[in-house]
């Protein structure tokens, strides 16, 4: 006889109390998928691996008081796509020397990093307030690479509604740019 495996809700359910082998549970379920997702989007298995490990270990670490609306996986997704947007925001490259002044730099300058993370967190907190139709296709679509096929078919959606849902959010996104840089330019 197979034991029915515990839906999604029922492993958040136990992880909320401290239950390590429904937190082993959900990790095995979703790893794989969450670390394909992490690597469409960092292009680095090692950040891609960090990225996911950290969204596991701060659902361990809040699991006492962790509360998700909607599913299970698109919680998981989401949490993936924010961490390693941060990341990427984050990642310096390493030379492992001292640089030369004397050499020209193409290294980003100090007011360069924080405009780039400035910028960055205008667009999350953009992608953030879109209505999550709109989020889902964008996310799908660009941090994931999914087809219009491949979306339609999992948001039950026409190609037709995917395009108008693109448009909206670039539109949005472009518009939260636009007036980034007029505020800047002040």
């Amino acid at each position: 006889m197979s034991k029915e495996q515990p839906s999604d809700k029922q492993l958040i359910g136990q992880i909320q109390k401290s239950d390590n082998h429904a937190f082993r549970l959900l990790f095995d379920r979703f790893y794989r998928l969450l670390l394909g997702l992490a690597m469409s989007l960092l292009k680095d298995l090692e950040m891609a691996r960090d990225a996911v490990q950290e969204v596991f270990f701060q659902i361990w670490k809040t699991r006492e008081t962790l509360e998700i609306q909607g599913t299970v996986a698109a919680y998981l997704k989401q949490a993936v796509v924010n961490r390693s947007l941060n990341q990427l925001r984050q990642k310096k490259p390493f030379s492992g020397r001292e640089p030369d002044p004397e050499e020209g730099s193409d290294a980003p300058t100090p007011l360069q990093i924080l405009e780039g993370d400035e910028l960055g967190a205008v667009l999350q907190r953009a992608l953030d307030a879109l209505p999550e139709r709109c989020r889902l296709v964008f996310v799908m679509k660009r941090m994931e690479g999914k087809s219009h096929q491949e979306i339609g078919e999992l948001l039950n959606i026409s190609p037709k509604t995917i395009e108008n849902q693109m448009t909206k959010a670039l539109s949005i996104l472009k518009n939260a740019v636009q007036a980034y840089e007029e505020f800047n330019q002040r």
